[in-house]
């Protein structure tokens, strides 16, 4: 990295532990701090938020009784790297199973297709889709991308990435409605955006999640449930905004700023995990190389509105989801059903509907009163038809509306993060962490990058130990191309 080289100064304990200070309370920050306390480094974590926060977009808040999930609530048993890290921090109990029955909705109809099995899911699709002709063409792209395709490393799919959905469709000869009725919703699954915006992979980035990966799980109490567990177990200091990072050949100076308007203080540490939205990282490192920060400076969140809605009673809907194509509403992306997927989710006969808004919708609305964001989420599923007992059951309302939701990778993007993926100085001690960094802007794939600095933070600070395995999250084995 480029800058001023100030003179060294040790930065250990006096019992020779390295520090390692974490700026960031999100799920990568959490897990990047959770293993590299596990493998004897002294960790500090700064997060800007409140406790209530915890987790970030892998959060939960109580609500009128019910656990309200800040982002994601559906979980693929194919992130196995999250069910051992939630077994590492001791909720592997807390996990539960959960129903496979997804809605897809065409006409004004909700199609239900089981996703935890190959045969079942393409069963569906069949029965679902307006053109059935074009699935093979889906599923043999599918089977040549998913080679690329890795929790870890997303350089290898550069190699799929000249174009846009819109643009895929066009080229291999897509209906029309194939188009509006399975790559839209798989892109707004994938990232929110809509399929002019969005990199082809993004669509089979998510199939690879789904398909054959026998179901989906949630937590007891959300999936907050298992930052909160993390954070237990860690010295995290809130309301403590990071304002510079500075490295030098013996560590790295970090300057923040405590919440209750006391001075900036400046703290010496071993290294540092960045684990914060790609866009403010360039201006806290600013030894930070010229490529990445032009990178970084330059990624594009999708914001959201997420309206809540407990019940008193569960709806007759029984899907876990049902995912709304722009053809069948403009605004309204998709509906879960958090009582529909195990029970003990949610207080026993009572039901819980979050109504999920498109990205370019949720930009142009986030700031409507909440009673008028209730209003537009009651009248979009009125005129879907969907979760009627929001009319006259509802007990609770609740607004989330994050401005940075997820990252979405527009055509070209995967290339530039092959070429700048690997160029990170090996010998750094500034690493960042994070899906919106190098990999996809998904829970699981923040927790392999969170994974990934551990890694090399531990092999720099703490050459002479042997190997230290009880921090891996997933041997060796299993972390193959399109097997993640």
């Amino acid at each position: 990295m480029s800058g001023p080289v100030p003179a060294p100064r040790p930065a250990a304990g006096p019992d020779g532990r390295p520090h390692v200070i974490v700026a960031g309370a999100g799920i990568a920050g959490l897990t990047s701090a959770f293993l590299l306390q596990r493998r004897g480094c002294r960790v500090t974590v700064l997060d800007s938020a409140g406790p209530e926060n915890v987790g970030g977009r892998m959060g939960s808040v109580q609500r009128g009784g019910f656990f309200v999930d800040t982002g994601a609530s559906l979980l693929s048993r194919r992130y196995h790297a999250m069910l051992r890290l939630a077994e590492m921090a001791g909720v592997g109990d807390r996990i539960l199973p959960s129903s496979d029955t997804v809605g897809l909705m065409r006409d004004r109809r909700v199609h239900h297709i089981r996703v935890g099995s190959l045969p079942r899911m393409a069963a569906g699709l069949l029965r679902f889709a307006p053109f059935p002709s074009d699935l093979p063409k889906l599923m043999l792209d599918h089977i040549r991308v998913r080679r690329t395709l890795d929790w870890y490393d997303m350089s290898a799919a550069a190699r799929h990435d000249g174009e846009s959905v819109a643009g895929y469709a066009v080229r291999r000869g897509l209906r029309p409605g194939t188009v509006d009725h399975l790559l839209d919703p798989l892109c707004m699954l994938a990232s929110l955006q809509d399929v002019e915006r969005t990199s082809s992979v993004a669509p089979f980035m998510l199939l690879n999640s789904l398909l054959g990966g026998g179901g989906l799980f949630t937590f007891r109490e959300g999936v907050g449930m298992l930052p909160r567990a993390l954070a237990a177990r860690l010295s995290v200091t809130h309301h403590a905004r990071v304002c510079q990072v500075e490295e030098d050949r013996a560590g790295v100076s970090v300057t923040w700023r405590p919440g209750d308007g006391g001075n900036e203080r400046t703290e010496r540490a071993d290294a540092c995990v960045l684990a914060v939205p790609a866009v403010q990282a360039p201006d806290l490192y600013g030894q930070m190389e010229e490529p990445f920060a032009e990178f970084f400076r330059r990624v594009e969140y999708t914001g959201s509105v997420h309206v809540a809605f407990g019940l008193d009673r569960p709806t007759a809907e029984r899907a876990v989801m049902v995912n709304v194509p722009r053809a069948e509403h403009p605004a309204l992306v998709g509906v879960i059903l958090p009582h529909n997927t195990a029970p003990g989710r949610v207080p026993a006969g009572r039901g819980l509907v979050m109504a999920h808004f498109r990205g370019s919708w949720s930009d142009r609305h986030r700031d409507l009163p909440e009673e008028r964001l209730v209003d537009h989420a009651r009248e979009a599923l009125r005129t879907l038809r969907l979760a009627p007992e929001v009319e006259s059951h509802t007990t609770m309302t609740h607004v989330l509306r994050p401005g940075q939701c997820v990252v979405f990778r527009r055509p070209g993007d995967y290339r530039e993060l092959a070429r700048l993926s690997t160029a990170w100085p090996g010998s750094s001690r500034v690493r960042l962490a994070g899906g919106a960094f190098f990999t996809q802007s998904s829970t699981h794939h923040s927790i392999c990058s969170a994974v990934q600095a551990a890694r090399q933070l531990s092999g720099l600070l703490l050459p002479a130990r042997p190997p230290d395995r009880s921090g891996e999250l997933i041997p060796a084995s299993a972390r193959t191309k399109g097997q993640p």
